[in-house]
């Protein structure tokens, strides 16, 4: 499956929340011609004659409930528009979807009745159930993507992480602070993160870069209960930091935002992945991100000019007309990609069972997914994150998604840095 390029689709297929769509027996065995769409192919759990079943274990009712919506919405597009063009391997594609609501322990609960219902999970939500999570499903062979950036994925031979990791993006930006905001050597950055792999992970980025690059970190460590950050900005304005990473969700750079401009600390903040949600800018801390808010980011905003992205917008409002836009949407359409390029690789093998979608992913590399990505993705090294490269974008209510893409980056710090 080398040297792939796919357009990104939109979702049809049976989305069904907390139930699956098919009754059929997941361990029927499929039947047809050799290695293709109806070939002699062997099947396993969530995999009937004319059915695949994918799962989503998402987070529509925690910290991160709107995007996850979001993507919900653009993930059953994504499968409706495969399936009117002929699914996969001679078969729809279904997708059963359950609420963890950012909780561990619910999100195992939840796994282990998914996981013989499905042959893949495209997506694991949250930092610290996707930690409680890959380990179940590494011991059960099971496919498990869209389950955040934290470098500890890069550990499982069955994790496909949706790009670089947590880690890489702080370390780029540490290196755009130097190299294109104009810190300098001796500067202090703080960084605010999250406990666990995320935040961590996040952390442990921004510390390297920092040794590279002659910069101090001051670090911040807050929980996803933690959504006043006032004391945390008064001990990052006492420190006298120059800028501010961010690892954590909206509703803290709202608050890290509106705080820091109220005492007069007009810093750049830079943001991971899931920071940001354009309905901040419609907040009080709307002028302060406007003024000061960058994020770097493994998936594409929302506003890219690339067909990718273009393909996904206008998947997403053709299903929701009237949905908030945001990076969640070429996101789930890159998350789908890399799913189905994974089950198209299992078919072509004739092995469509749960280890055969691991196998044909990890056979995947220089998948072009035109601008969803910054660049070509390689799952071939288990151990090496797919890119290093990430879109640098800052916030803009003029932008499509409030996200203005101002370019790739890939700096020094983030090309050495070593995962885990």
């Amino acid at each position: 499956m080398k040297h792939r390029t796919r357009t990104a689709l939109a979702v049809a297929g049976c989305v069904t929340v907390l139930t699956a769509c098919s009754t059929e027996d997941p361990n029927a065995s499929g039947g047809g011609g050799g290695g293709g769409a109806e070939g002699d192919v062997e099947t396993g759990n969530g995999v009937t004659d004319d059915t695949i079943t994918v799962g989503m274990l998402t987070d529509l009712s925690g910290p991160f409930a709107a995007g996850a919506a979001i993507q919900v919405t653009q993930t059953q597009a994504y499968y409706d528009r495969l399936n009117e063009d002929g699914g996969v391997c001679g078969r729809d594609v279904e997708v059963q979807v359950q609420d963890h609501g950012y909780d561990p322990q619910r999100a195992v609960t939840l796994y282990r009745s998914m996981a013989p219902e499905v042959v893949a999970l495209q997506q694991v939500l949250g930092g610290p159930t996707s930690a409680a999570v890959l380990p179940l499903a590494e011991a059960d062979g099971l496919y498990l993507g869209g389950h955040g950036w934290a470098g500890v994925a890069l550990q499982y031979e069955n994790a496909q992480i949706p790009g670089t990791t947590y880690g890489i993006e702080s370390a780029n930006a540490i290196d755009y602070l130097v190299d294109e905001l104009g810190l300098s050597e001796g500067d202090k950055v703080g960084v605010v993160y999250f406990v666990g792999d995320y935040g961590s992970d996040s952390l442990a980025g921004a510390q390297y870069a920092a040794g590279e690059r002659g910069l101090e970190v001051v670090p911040q460590e807050i929980t996803p209960r933690d959504t006043d950050l006032s004391a945390q900005a008064s001990a990052l304005q006492q420190a006298g930091v120059s800028a501010v990473i961010l690892g954590a969700a909206p509703g803290q750079l709202a608050s890290l935002a509106g705080v820091l401009a109220a005492q007069g600390l007009d810093v750049p903040i830079i943001g991971n992945t899931p920071t940001f949600g354009p309905s901040l800018l419609e907040t009080p801390a709307g002028p302060a991100l406007e003024q000061n808010f960058y994020t770097v980011t493994s998936i594409a905003p929302y506003s890219l000019d690339e067909p990718g992205v273009q393909a996904a917008r206008e998947l997403y409002e053709a299903a929701a007309p009237d949905g908030e836009l945001g990076w969640e949407v070429p996101l789930a359409s890159a998350q789908a990609e890399l799913l189905t390029a994974a089950l198209e690789g299992a078919c072509e093998a004739g092995d469509l069972t749960p280890e055969g979608v691991v196998a044909a992913m990890r056979e995947t590399s220089d998948l072009d997914t035109e601008g969803l990505y910054a660049t070509p993705l390689d799952y071939t090294d288990v151990a090496e994150p797919p890119t290093r490269t990430v879109y640098v974008s800052r916030a803009s209510a003029d932008a499509e998604g409030g996200l203005e893409v101002l370019g790739t980056f890939e700096g020094p710090s983030a090309q050495s840095y070593t995962v885990g």
